[in-house]
């Protein structure tokens, strides 16, 4: 039985209100991690993923084997004319999940998740894409906040469409020479 997986990302964008506190960027930080509390996620790291981060309760149908729930957290704010801004890959345990078919076997034990980390690590690689897009920004300050979500929304599209196509082209974790080129490039990416 060929088990691939899928992934499930769900952008959340918003812009944060402005804080009369001095710590703008605590205030920014704050706001993601109360995202990332609320969905009991954790953010990536180098830390690589283990069966027992995935906790949700598997579906009985369906031909995947598994799934890695992720969010891109981000968040943006002016003050006076400085434009801060937070983006966050998020992995989202409770939404996440393995079926016991994966783990009772050990290849796929193995192959499945290091097909799930790097749909976390890609997820991170795109978080990268948009701080970078956000901080080479012309006048941030002088855009809307539609104008901001409208970027982000792009930049979000842009990541699923790269997950889409990892899926697709690695036949979701089967075709082991595509799946050692794309996790390769990705780490790359990381660097």
């Amino acid at each position: 039985m060929g088990l691939g997986c899928a992934s499930a990302p769900a952008p959340a964008r918003r812009p944060a209100a402005p804080a009369a506190v001095s710590g703008a960027s605590s205030a920014l930080d704050d706001l993601v991690r109360n995202d990332l509390g609320s969905d009991h996620a954790f953010a990536w790291s180098p830390r690589r993923l283990t069966w027992n981060d995935f906790q949700a309760d598997p579906p009985t149908d369906g031909s995947e084997g598994a799934k890695t729930s992720y969010t891109l957290y981000s968040a943006w704010r002016c003050r006076a004319s400085v434009f801060e801004f937070r983006v966050i890959a998020g992995f989202r345990p409770r939404q996440s999940w393995v079926k016991p078919v994966v783990l009772n076997d050990t290849v796929q034990r193995r192959t499945v998740l290091g097909h799930e980390q790097t749909h976390f690590d890609l997820a991170e690689v795109h978080a990268r894409i948009m701080r970078r897009a956000f901080r080479d920004l012309a006048s941030p300050c002088s855009k809307t906040d539609g104008d901001l979500s409208e970027l982000a929304q792009r930049l979000a599209q842009n990541e699923k469409a790269e997950q889409r196509r990892y899926d697709t082209e690695t036949n979701h974790g089967l075709q082991a020479s595509q799946q050692a080129a794309w996790s390769a490039s990705v780490g790359r990416r990381l660097r």
